[in-house]
Order: C-alpha cells, then structure tokens, then sequence
C-alpha cells in the first residue's frame, strides 16, 4: 500500500458537497499537481484555499474542463478537497490522486492510519467527529461537524480541564458553558439524523398536497375524497441546508373503516416521534384545532408545533375569529400538474408555501452555531456534557471533563 491514501470522508450518496482526504508523504506533491489554486500565497494550515482541480495532469486547461473546489492543508501532511456532492465528481477527483500513486481507503482505514501519523486523531472526540462527519449530507452540516473534526469541543475540554486546575473558584463558568454546550444537542443529532417533520390534521384538507408541494414532485396520492392517505407517506428533503424527513400521515378523526383507523394509529406514533408538528386544517374544520393540539399534548410528543391553515383562498370574514390571527402561516396547496410531478415547481409567489418552508427551517434551527463553536455529536458526549453542566465540585467536573476527552461511555 502506498504511504499516501486518499478517502472519500462525507457520507457516500447524494449531497451538496463532499469532503476527500488526502495523507501521506507524497499529499502535497499530488496537490500541487492536481490544484490550480487562484492565489500563490504559500500553503497554512486550516486556511481555506480556493482555486480549481485539473482531473487530468497531463492535460492542458484549454483541453479539459477543471472543477471549482475548496482547499484545505491541515496538520502536517493531510488536506481536505472540498467539491460537489455528486458521485461522478467525487470520482474524478480520488480518481486523478489515485492515477498519481495514491492508494483509496474507506473512512474508517484512513482515520486508523491518519492515528497513526497524528497524535490528535487518537483522540476520541476527533474520531467521534469523523465517524459524524461522513454521514453528514448538506453543506451546512458537514461545515459544523468538520469544526468538530478539527477540534472545537477537543479544544474546550483541554481549556477547562487546565483551568479548572488552576482556577477551581471557575466551577460556575464552567457549568454555564456546559450547559450552553447541552442546548446544542439537537443540532449535534442532526448532523447525522434528518429532522421529523409530520403533518397531522383532519382529513381533506390538504395535507398530502402540501408535502407534494414542499418537495416539488408527487410523492403522495392527492384526492378530495376524505382518507385518501391511510399510512405514513415518509420521503427525504432538504429545507434551508437541513436534513427533512417529512411525514403525510392519514386525516386524524373518529370513525372510519379498520384500516384508516390503524393509518389514524401509525400517524399518531409519527406524531410522538415528531421534531416538529405541522397542524394543518382549512377554513371549514379550524374549529377542530385545539382538539388536535390536545391529542398531540397527549401523546406526550415533545415536538414543536406549526399551524398552518390550507386552502386559505376561501377564508371568510369571521374564520379565524377568536383565533390568534398572527399565530397561523395561510397556505394554498393547489395539486402539482405534470410539469411539476416532471420537476418543474410552480412558481407562484402567493402560495404561502415559500413562507412555510422558510418557517420550516427557522423552528427547527432558528439560527446556527457560532462558527467553530463547540457542540456534542452523538448521545455519550450529551450525557457527559449534562453532568458536567450540573457537576457540584471540582473533582468531579474534573473527572467528567476526562471521561469526555477519553471516550468512556
């Protein structure tokens, strides 16, 4: 095997963009030959160098096509290629390193190698950090988790493990950074798990025509006749750089036949595993609201809630009377036609269904995280994170702070 490897890092599949990793003793030799930077500033670690990647080095730029990519040196001899999520990109760049003498890796052979040439891989929250980062699928989440990667959380363990040393009276600061480090669990869930987004409301009123039209194709059956979904119609998105995995679920209502009451079921365990809850009703069953809004309290789900009123073309004057007028996103959800269904969303700017997706993204990620701001990427680092936050002394914070860094679970 050659001492230099390149590894796909992100996760494989469809993304935004991709992160390759390039090691070795021959790394920056292959860069140099490869990457047209557009300046010629000498390389420094953790910069961000763009400029273009010639597939072929033995072509000239007049004859072959390069591709636009983000450079990053790291520590030592390891870089990180920056380019478009496509399989067929991501091919022509390992491709063009591997024509060069590089040999391909998976991720996890390459952070056992990459351990070995750099004393900071050993660490388990980088290797924590890597593992996240190639299930990562849209650009801003693989932006946070390569933070984590190149030591954020790393970085603020070791400052409070030293300070607590020899500032023990900081116990105080140290449980309110924790406990600020806590509230970004959820972010640091979703870099790797899509978001739960379920519409919950009567039936007919329009809720599988407004996934159709959030994610711009047909994916579920529309019709005016009441009970048309009978189980959880689930497809993948992406809303505002998020991972979405939105949910159609049948009309919630008493009655009905066997199986709408078990779609009726199914959708009610949707909703107790939601992130976030869209309420969806129309002018003519507004009244039933607050009886879905109980039924979610219920169901002890945790989720935020979202209300949203369809077919909001035919409100009349005293509809939302005694309602919170501001509290409602008015949606109308017209049916896609075959254009759309084809992949042409229609382009009409009065819907409300930009305005639903724009609300979409902003409950479930209101704003990000400070850039390079630390946060926990999987449950064992949330746990430790949680006890530190209410650690009463300082050995005990000290010894929580070391089961972090060391990997104890």
């Amino acid at each position: 095997m050659s001492e230099t490897v390149v590894a796909r890092l992100t996760a494989a599949g469809r993304s935004a963009v991709a992160v390759v990793g390039l090691s070795g003793s021959r790394a920056e030799e292959l860069i140099s030959i490869c990457f047209e930077p557009a300046s010629r500033t000498p390389w420094r670690s953790g910069q961000i160098r763009y400029g273009m990647w010639r597939p072929s080095p033995d072509a000239s730029a007049e004859q072959i096509d390069g591709e636009s990519v983000v450079l990053t040196p790291m520590a030592g001899d390891h870089f990180e290629i920056h380019g478009h999520g496509g399989a067929a990109a991501v091919s022509r760049i390992m491709g063009s390193l591997v024509h060069l003498g590089a040999t391909p890796v998976d991720a996890s052979t390459w952070r056992v190698l990459v351990s070995g040439r750099d004393n900071e891989a050993n660490e388990p929250l980088i290797a924590e950090a890597e593992l996240a980062l190639t299930q990562c699928t849209t650009r801003p989440n693989t932006a946070i988790a390569l933070h984590q990667c190149r030591g954020a959380l790393l970085e603020w363990t070791r400052e409070w493990i030293e300070r607590l040393g020899w500032q023990p009276e900081s116990l105080g600061e140290l449980n309110a950074s924790a406990a600020e480090l806590w509230q970004r669990r959820s972010m640091g869930r979703h870099l790797t798990v899509p978001y739960r987004v379920v519409l919950a409301g009567p039936p007919n009123v329009g809720k599988s025509s407004l996934v159709n039209r959030i994610v711009g194709y047909g994916r579920s059956i529309t019709h005016n006749e009441a009970g048309t979904t009978r189980d959880v119609v689930d497809c993948d998105t992406v809303i505002g750089g998020l991972p979405i995995r939105l949910g159609d679920t049948a009309g919630i209502r008493s009655g009905g036949g066997v199986i709408e009451r078990e779609g009726i079921r199914r959708a009610s365990l949707a909703i107790a595993a939601a992130d976030l809850v869209l309420v969806v009703v129309d002018p003519t069953t507004i009244s039933e609201r607050p009886a879905i809004e109980s039924t979610i309290g219920e169901l002890r789900s945790t989720a935020q809630v979202l209300r949203v009123l369809n077919k909001s073309d035919r409100i009349d004057a005293g509809t939302l009377r005694g309602e919170e007028n501001g509290g409602w996103i008015q949606t109308i959800a017209t049916p896609l036609d075959s254009s759309a269904i084809t992949g042409s969303i229609p382009a009409e700017s009065s819907d409300g269904i930009d305005a639903l997706i724009a609300a979409i993204a902003h409950r479930l990620r209101p704003q990000p995280p400070p850039d390079h701001a630390p946060l926990p990427v999987n449950a064992r680092q949330v746990r430790w994170i949680e006890a530190i936050a209410i650690a009463d002394d300082v050995s005990s914070a000290l010894d929580q702070l070391q089961c972090l860094r060391s990997g104890a679970e």
